[in-house]
Order: C-alpha cells, then sequence, then structure tokens
C-alpha cells in the first residue's frame, strides 16, 4: 500500500463515511481520498455498508483468502491473515464461481454443518492466472480440452488457438474466458507435453502447473559461465586461510553437488572448535544479477528420481561452487566453541577459502563408525577426527532432544532407476549415525546465524514452524489414545508428551501410522523475515543458512551475514527484500514439494505395474468417505474403494476418521493392517488401486 492508502486504512478501524477522512487527511484532495478509497474496497481490505460508511472487512465479519476448489462442488478459503481458527469451509451453493486458486472477499456465515468456519463468497478480489493441463478431445469440429484436475470445467479452444496439438496431446492452456450462462469456457493452448499415456508428458504436465522450468535464460548461463573453474587468488589472499585444515565434505552416494563441509579441532581449553564451512555462493549470485533473479524466481532447486531441476546453472552448483575434493573453493565459514557436552560457548563467523581432503558418503562414514577396517585404513587421515565428530554429534543430539525437539524424521521413499529412466527398486532411504551426525552440525551452524542475526535485530530470512493448532492436536490426541497415550491437547508447547509417542511408536508395528499423524496435525514450515522460533526444533531463533545452491533463503541468510560482520548498513530495502523473499521462497517450496510428490507418484505406479494381480500385506494410511488409503512396506500407497469393501454399506465418521459397516459394525480405521491385491497402477496418473484379497472359500 501507499502512504495515502496506509493512512487510510488506520483511520477505518471503525465505520466511516467518506467526506469525515478529509479532515483527518488535509492535504489530500476528496479525489485523492475517494480512489485510495476505491483501491481499499478492490483489494479487499475495506468495506462499505448501506449506509456509505466503510471499514475494515473484518468489521463486517469479511475476510480475504486464496480459494481451494474440490471435485465435489465445495471448497475452502485459506485466510491471507493465518489464525487460530483455521481454513474456511464454502458449500458448493456460495463459492460465487470463483475457480481454484482465486483469491476471494469471503462473508462468514454461522454454519448449520458444524464446521468451525463456514462463509459465502462475496466476489472475486484477484483471478488466477495460473495456466491449466489437460488432454485435447474432439466433439465433432470442436476442440475442448479435459482439465487433469475435475476442480476445472472443459475449455473449449477456438480453431486459430490449438498450436496443432491433436487428440490425446497433453496440453498447457491459458483461460481467455471463464464461460457464463450461455458461453462455455474458453481457452488458448500455450504449450504441448506429448502424447497423453506417456510418463514422460505427465511429468512436463506436472512441472509446468507448479511453475518449474528446466531451461536457464541465456543471460543467466553466461553469467555463470564467466565465473570459471577456479579460485580467484586475489580474493583469497582477503579470506580466512583453512586450506591447511583437516576439512572433508560427507554427502549421499548419488549427490551431485557439494554445498556443506566439516572440521573439528580440538582445543587447548578442551573444548572443540566445529567448522561448518558452507559454499560461498552469495560471492558469485549478486544481488540483481540475472542469476539472482533466477535463483529468486525458482526458490529451490527440485529432485526427482534420476533427475534434478537445479536453482543455479550446474557451471555454478556443480562446478565454482561446489566443496569438491582436492580443490580451492570459496566458503562462509561458521565456527563453533563447543564442549564435550554439546554446549556452544561461542561463534565466530568468516568469508574464507578452504581445501576439502575427501569427498565421504554417508554409507562410507557408517561403515568407518562401525569398525570397518579397510575404509579405517583407506582413510586413516580422518577416521579418529570421525570419531570425535560422532561421539560430538550424540552428545549435541542429546543436549537439543532435552529442551524438547521432536524427532519427526520419517522413513522416505527411495526411488532408484535405470539407464533408461525405468524404475527398478523402491526402498527407505537408510537414516544413519553419519545422516544424524551432518544434521545435528548443520542445525547448530542455522541456529548460530539465526541468534546471532536476531539479537542484533539485523534483517534477513528466518525459517519458522509455528505451534500446532489446538483443534488439529486434539483430533491427534484421539488417534494416539488407544494405544494408550493421553496427550492433552491443550498444552501443545508439553512436547515431551509427543515424542513419548514417537518413541513409541518406533517399536511397535501397529502404531506406525502415529508419527505421521501428528506431522499431519502440526504447522508447515515456511519462511518469515519476523524470527517466530521453530516449534519442531524448540528453537527460539533458526534459519536455513546451510545449502544456498539450492535453496533462496540461504544465499540471503549468507547476504545478511555478510554485512553484519563487515559492518555495512542495512537499508529499508533490505527489510523489504527479506520480507519478499521469504513469502516467495515459501511459495516456491510448496510447489518443488508438490511436483517432487507428484513425480514421485507416477515411478512408485510405474514400479508397482509388474505385480497387478498380486497380494501384499499393507496398512491403512488414510480413510476418507470415498475409500481406504493403504501403504505397503515399500512406501508404494493406493486406494481401496468404499465401494470393494465386501459385505456392507459404509458410513465415514470424519471426526473419528474411521469407516464403519452399517449392518456389520466393521470398522476400517488408520493403522489396522489389511491384505490386499493390486488391481491397477497407471505411470500416467499415478494412481494405484487395490481392493481387499478375496477370502480363500
Amino acid at each position: 500500500m501507499n502512504e495515502l492508502d496506509t493512512r487510510l486504512y488506520a483511520l477505518l478501524e471503525r465505520p466511516t463515511r467518506a467526506e469525515e477522512l478529509k479532515k483527518y487527511l488535509p492535504s489530500y484532495s476528496k479525489q485523492q481520498i475517494k480512489e485510495g478509497l476505491e483501491r481499499l474496497t478492490a483489494q479487499g481490505k475495506i468495506l462499505k455498508n448501506k449506509k456509505n460508511r466503510y471499514a475494515h472487512a473484518a468489521h463486517y465479519d469479511c475476510l480475504t483468502g486464496i480459494f481451494q476448489a474440490t471435485d465435489r462442488g465445495f471448497g475452502f478459503v485459506l485466510p491471507d491473515v493465518k489464525d487460530e481458527n483455521g481454513d474456511i469451509f464454502i458449500p458448493p451453493y456460495a463459492t460465487g464461481k470463483a475457480w481454484q486458486g482465486d483469491k476471494v472477499l469471503v462473508h462468514l456465515v454461522d454454519s448449520p454443518r458444524g464446521h468451525k468456519r463456514e462463509g459465502e463468497i462475496l466476489r472475486i478480489v484477484t483471478l488466477c492466472q495460473d495456466e491449466i493441463t489437460g488432454t485435447v478431445q474432439k466433439r465433432g469440429k470442436s476442440v475442448y480440452v479435459r482439465p487433469v484436475s475435475k476442480k476445472y470445467p472443459d475449455l473449449v479452444i477456438p480453431k486459430n488457438r490449438t498450436l496443432d496439438a491433436q487428440p490425446g496431446d497433453r496440453v498447457a492452456v491459458k483461460v481467455m474466458f471463464r464461460g457464463d450462462n450461455r458461453l462455455p469456457a474458453q481457452g488458448a493452448i500455450t504449450q504441448i507435453f506429448g502424447k497423453t499415456g506417456t510418463m514422460e508428458a505427465s511429468i512436463a504436465s506436472i512441472l509446468h502447473e507448479n511453475g518449474i522450468v528446466i531451461p536457464f535464460p541465456e543471460e543467466a548461463l553466461r553469467q555463470a559461465q564467466a565465473c570459471g573453474d577456479t579460485v580467484d587468488a586475489g580474493e583469497a589472499a582477503h579470506r580466512l586461510d583453512l586450506r591447511d585444515t583437516l576439512i572433508f565434505t560427507i554427502d549421499g552416494d548419488d549427490a551431485r553437488d557439494f554445498d556443506d563441509a566439516v572440521s573439528l579441532n580440538r582445543l587447548e581449553n578442551g573444548h572443540f572448535e566445529l567448522g561448518v564451512h558452507i559454499a560461498d555462493v552469495s560471492h558469485y549470485v549478486t544481488p540483481g544479477s540475472p542469476l539472482d533473479d533466477e535463483a529468486y524466481r525458482r526458490g529451490t532447486s527440485v529432485y526427482y528420481p534420476g533427475h534434478v531441476v537445479p536453482m543455479l546453472p550446474v557451471a555454478l552448483s556443480n562446478g565454482i561452487c561446489s566443496l569438491n575434493p582436492d580443490v580451492d573453493r570459496l566458503a562462509f565459514s561458521v565456527l563453533m566453541e563447543v564442549d564435550r557436552d554439546g554446549r556452544c560457548h561461542k561463534t565466530q563467523f568468516a568469508k574464507s577459502v578452504i581445501r576439502s581432503r575427501a569427498r565421504m558418503t554417508y554409507r562410507k562414514m557408517n561403515q568407518i563408525f562401525e569398525g570397518d577396517t579397510a575404509l579405517r585404513t583407506e582413510y586413516a587421515f580422518l577416521a579418529e577426527t570421525a570419531d570425535r565428530m560422532h561421539t560430538l554429534s550424540q552428545a549435541m543430539r542429546r543436549r537439543r532432544m532435552a529442551r524438547g525437539a521432536l524427532d519427526l524424521e520419517l522413513p522416505e521413499a527411495e526411488i532408484r532407476t535405470d539407464e533408461t529412466g525405468e524404475p527398478v527398486e523402491i526402498s527407505f532411504r537408510p537414516r544413519g549415525d553419519a545422516e544424524k551426525m551432518i544434521e545435528e552440525f548443520m542445525l547448530a551452524a542455522n541456529e548460530a546465524v539465526a541468534t546471532h542475526m536476531n539479537r542484533r535485530h539485523n534483517p534477513t530470512v528466518y525459517r519458522i514452524h509455528e505451534s500446532p493448532d489446538p483443534e488439529k492436536l486434539r483430533a491427534f490426541a484421539q488417534f494416539a489414545r488407544p494405544f494408550g497415550y493421553r496427550v492433552d491437547a491443550s498444552k501443545p508447547n508439553d512436547t515431551a508428551q509427543l515424542q513419548a509417542v514417537l518413541d513409541g511408536a518406533k517399536g511397535d508395528p501397529r502404531q506406525r501410522a502415529l508419527p505421521t499423524l501428528l506431522l499431519r496435525s502440526l504447522a508447515r514450515a515456511r519462511y518469515d523475515a519476523e524470527c517466530l522460533g521453530h516449534y519442531g526444533l524448540q528453537a527460539r531463533e533458526y534459519l536455513h543458512f546451510t545449502s544456498p545452491i539450492r535453496r533462496y533463503p540461504d544465499l540471503v541468510a549468507h547476504r545478511m551475514l555478510f554485512k553484519a560482520i563487515s559492518g555495512q548498513h542495512y537499508t529499508q530495502a533490505d527489510a523489504v527484500f527479506c520480507e519478499e523473499a521469504a513469502a516467495q521462497s515459501s511459495t516456491r517450496e510448496l510447489a518443488a514439494d508438490t511436483a517432487e510428490r507428484d513425480i514421485d507418484k507416477l515411478y512408485l505406479a510405474a514400479y508397482m505395474e509388474q505385480f497387478i494381480g498380486q497380494d501384499f500385506d499393507g496398512e491403512i494410511s488414510g480413510v476418507n468417505s470415498f475409500g481406504l488409503f493403504v501403504t505397503l512396506s515399500n512406501a508404494a500407497e493406493g486406494l481401496v474403494r468404499t465401494e470393494d469393501l465386501p459385505g456392507d454399506d459404509y458410513e465415514f465418521d470424519d471426526q473419528k476418521l474411521v469407516l464403519i459397516g452399517r449392518r456389520s459394525r466393521v470398522r476400517y480405521a488408520i493403522g489396522m493392517p489389511m491384505r490386499i491385491r493390486l488391481a491397477a497402477a497407471s505411470r500416467v496418473t499415478g494412481r494405484i488401486d487395490f481392493v481387499p484379497t478375496p477370502k480363500q472359500e
């Protein structure tokens, strides 16, 4: 908002006539005030009642938010201003013809259906500009696109807007006209992904839907190439020289870029200097440059089986910014003085030049910890240091868990592909002591930077995780109760009660669903320019600093920290930029997560195709009115439709999330084992369908 709009908004906490505002704003004309009121009204920030009095929309029980449609007619509005009351239910007759993603103005009403909040959409504030993906079809001479999502209507495509797409092609469509009582919705095809029925077309469609673009602009590629592949000697001379320090990287076997390295040295006072050395991407990606603009737009790298869509061109991400072994690299180092109990006493931040001594993997490091003689001999120059790191990380972890942090790391599916891109193996990604050690060191560095910045009131981008919604936590408590847990939802900050559930679930297959349910009941972590703390880590101050090659917020944190340690002055523009970067990064992270999840489903379904007709033991992982989601031990999840459940009609209890037979009273609930048969698997839609295994006569 400009200055006039800001002042107008501040004056309208109570209903006020337009002509009364002039005396409070003598330097503005009546016309300017009128235009300001129109702008605020158009944005849904204020409303005018029948008596021509303006006030905040909230005064009239209205608010703005993003409409989320469902394929069953009703929808929800996610309010712009989050509060403990959550989303707003919109019944089918009250959607105001809003489409998925529209920003809307909602009037809150009493709910006859018992929803916590219900509303009716008064008007659309901003039309969603996203393109829609679908399949080209023909009716007679008419060409139309049937969207992949049932949330959208079919779109008629004029003859001059087809791009010569043929029936069966998967395409992207720009909406030109939303339709009315006389004419259907119309659109223009903007991109052809390929024939519907191929996994390649589905992947391209998913990436497009989420705004993920693979090619880089030419200007960004040229700038990346100009960075060269060796460190400038003049730049290295001005930095803390750590090239003689034993520093090494530890990453997964298939990692392609290395943005963090670690070191550990014993100090004279008996403490240790733990070094976390992060690739100095900010040296090469400067504010306002083509590289920076593109990194900001992407926000994050995107990973799916056998592929990565990087945030930075490969010349940087796998080249000069990657902490490859045996070459000089520029880094931003966090040097922490830590005692044997894992307590941090002092921290130093410095731009540095390093030379990694080894490219270690989690697999090798875990084997070293387990006493593998051959590997301990091969890496004798770092084995003793690694052992000390291992011991220190365990002490640091004990301290973190003692303060109430939650161990929320759920098993993650790992999909391996062959040279043709076909999925050949699915398993859960191992998480040994080496993985936990690096995680602990990175958490410590992130927290150290956040503490330094927040306590000096410097602008930056924080990683925040807000306290859970009491209603969602109450629902989780109901699930946990039959297993003997007493979770008091009125005490969300008593995380020990939640960790007790997580610990108990580890040793009992029947409780395997509880950690997932707990995670769903918690807020989603996001980025913010305000330091609001991290609930899951129980950290008052936290941000992301350790992955600037693949995350834009980390790059911002590097820039802002360097200003702090080099004595530069911050400007209002810095604060505004951090706010904008936080919002953009949260949006892009959500898009990346959505794309990765949806593409993983395609690969899981493609892998399961070979097992159609076979029986499996699974576990109910979700319950809905239309059926049960069942997860197999290899992480593949499929749907058992309600109509395929034998011998009864079933009712859905949306409070307890169970299906109950009307006559038999048979119950299907999350966590129950279930023997199922694979009926179908589609590498095009990612859908896996199960049916209950027929009972043997």
